[in-house]
């Protein structure tokens, strides 16, 4: 994980895993995701720029936290910009449930990438 990350910023917490979101990953995954305070977070933005690699295991904790995230009034969004990302997230039928955010300032802003889906 980056030193950077995690990080609380204006209410949202922000996370930038790096490397590979497989089995091994995922619960390193969790922990960043919800944070060791008291209160879960209900804004998470997860920069996913420096993931090289995401299996069903990475793909499980993001859709978990995303549930955790709109119980509790809020949401998840995720920064990508890695084609592999973007095909995972549409054959596992999460497209719309995760749009794509170019920066994490985007994506706190809910200004979603507008260059359209990677894949036709």
């Amino acid at each position: 994980m980056n030193t950077r990350c995690p990080e609380l910023r204006e209410g949202c917490r922000i996370v930038c895993p790096v490397g590979e979101l497989d089995l091994a990953a995922a619960p390193a995954l969790r922990d960043q995701l919800r944070g060791n305070d008291a209160a879960l977070p209900a804004f998470v933005v997860a920069d996913l720029r420096r993931v090289t690699f995401i299996d069903s295991s990475g793909l499980h904790e993001l859709k978990t936290a995303h549930a955790r995230c709109e119980a509790a009034g809020g949401w998840l969004r995720l920064v990508y910009e890695h084609m592999a990302i973007d095909l995972l997230l549409d054959l596992a039928g999460l497209a719309q449930r995760f749009p794509r955010y170019a920066t994490v300032e985007d994506a706190r802003r809910d200004r979603a990438f507008t260059g359209g889906r990677t894949r036709g």
